[in-house]
């Protein structure tokens, strides 16, 4: 009977102490992650602008997907804008995260973009592999340099502070991401 009560707890979604958290629920991947949930869902609102936002979500639960990314599609905002966001607001997460002292993984969604554009001609890459941000403002154009350059510094702002303190991070690589959009808008 006490597993049964210990296992009930665990669900996720339920309040008390859950599985998962994710952010980023309305776009692209967060959406589908949400819709993959098997059970109650509670939502939060939460926005990388204020990342002290994302406290109450990550207390209680024990795995994190961040797969939220601050988007300019337009290429409205300055890189550098954006690529501060997107640091601060990943970096949030993780300290909420550490507050938590419930989170046990963090799972957070970076890009190839992270580690291809450089110099370098190799058929294979690894985790030491990272972006060339100074060839990629040099010969990308702006959108593209953007996003890399903002997926490239938040990834090592995110693994150098999970490191630091000892979190579980595992970061995931999509090479592309497509497929049919579930929410009624792409939000950026």
């Amino acid at each position: 009977m006490k597993e049964e009560q210990d296992n009930s707890s665990k669900r996720k979604g339920y309040v008390g102490e859950w599985e998962e958290s994710v952010t980023g629920g309305i776009g692209y991947i967060g959406s589908w992650q949400v819709r993959q949930q098997d059970e109650k869902l509670k939502i939060f609102k939460a926005d990388l602008r204020s990342p002290e936002s994302f406290n109450a979500a990550m207390e209680g639960c024990r795995r994190v997907l961040h797969v939220s990314a601050p988007m300019d599609f337009q290429d409205n905002e300055p890189e550098a804008v954006l690529t501060q966001r997107s640091v601060d607001g990943a970096l949030g997460i993780v300290k909420s995260c550490l507050r938590s002292k419930t989170v046990k993984r963090v799972v957070h969604t970076s890009s190839i973009s992270a580690m291809c554009f450089n110099k370098e001609n190799v058929e294979r890459m690894d985790e030491s592999f990272w972006t060339d941000v100074d060839y990629v403002r040099s010969e990308l154009n702006s959108y593209v340099s953007s996003y890399a350059i903002s997926k490239t510094e938040t990834e090592k702002a995110v693994s150098e502070v999970a490191t630091e303190h000892g979190l579980d991070l595992v970061a995931i690589i999509p090479p592309i991401v497509v497929g049919p959009f579930i929410c009624p808008k792409m939000h950026g």
